[in-house]
């Protein structure tokens, strides 16, 4: 008569409990309703980075079959699309009625581009004031950004300036204006939109990158798709640019509005459906490079810089 081992024995018992050596098969694992609704959400928010899930790998244990291995892979992809889905971003807080967006700016802000972002705040009932100025230049607007500010009490400030230095002979000497800006609109919202460039600059937009935090950068020249139409002076957009221009930003303002749950670029996490404690308008925190000033490679001038 033959012996068998005690340990022997637990391990046929406990296998053929989860069916491994027993000859049933494993139920297939079916995908939870909210990992279905999850999936649909990842399909309309293509604005999320994918998440790399690896499964993980399947025991090899005596008795399995090469059957049983695949299934276990199977219900592992599924977990990891789960898992990916889980992840995506929720829709951004609506805009609640009355909200005061604030946008100061240079000639490049009336060329096209608030004329094309109006009918957009107006269809979300916003009261958007639209301060703009000819030749004007980022040391002209910082002494008078705070009582702006104070009047105007905005939930979103835009600036678009620097247009006018972009041959500056000595850009760095503008920073301190640029910080005094951004200080005096506090910890609301904001995004510094460099102008669409027509010509090399000297380095106005690199000197903008480096003091405009915590205000987020928009970069035109990067995000807007295409040559942008000129009027006849070739630097000003004409009102098809501008409204290139304006689409542009407008999803981008949309894809970086914070959602609940995420620290906006002013260091703040809100929590609940709709991210109370801070402005509708809030931004997530950029990425670090954003406010770093352009690479320059091989000796050769980086992209729109002499």
């Amino acid at each position: 008569m033959v012996k068998v081992h005690p340990i022997g024995r637990l391990w046929q018992i406990g296998a053929c409990i989860l069916g491994v050596s027993c000859g049933s098969t494993p139920p297939a694992s079916a995908p939870s309703s909210a990992g279905a609704a999850a999936g649909q959400n990842a399909t309309e928010h293509r604005d999320a980075a994918p998440l790399s899930v690896r499964p993980a790998a399947a025991s090899s244990a005596p008795g399995e079959s090469s059957g049983q291995t695949g299934e276990v892979s199977s219900t592992g992809k599924a977990n990891a699309t789960s898992a990916q889905a889980s992840v995506e971003r929720a829709p951004p807080p609506p805009i609640p009625p009355r909200t005061a967006v604030l946008h100061i700016g240079d000639s490049f802000t009336l060329a096209g581009f608030a004329q094309a972002l109006k009918p957009r705040m107006k269809a979300l009932g916003v009261r958007y004031e639209v301060k703009a100025e000819q030749s004007s230049y980022t040391v002209t607007w910082a002494p008078k950004m705070e009582l702006l500010v104070a009047n105007t009490q905005p939930d979103l400030v835009i600036i678009s300036l620097g247009a006018n230095e972009v041959a500056n002979t000595d850009p760095p000497a503008h920073g301190p204006a640029i910080r005094r800006l951004v200080q005096s609109i506090g910890k609301r919202p904001c995004v510094w939109v460099a102008p669409p460039l027509w010509r090399k600059d000297t380095g106005i937009i690199d000197v903008i990158r480096e003091n405009s935090a915590p205000c987020r950068f928009f970069d035109s020249d990067s995000l807007v798709k295409g040559p942008i139409p000129r009027q006849s002076d070739k630097i000003h957009p004409n009102e098809e640019g501008g409204a290139l221009w304006a689409e542009a930003f407008w999803q981008w303002l949309e894809t970086e509005r914070a959602r609940a749950g995420e620290v906006d670029a002013a260091g703040v996490s809100a929590g609940g459906a709709s991210g109370e404690g801070r402005s509708p308008w809030a931004l997530r925190a950029g990425p670090v490079e954003e406010h770093r000033a352009r690479p320059v490679s091989g000796g050769s001038a980086a992209v729109g810089r002499l």
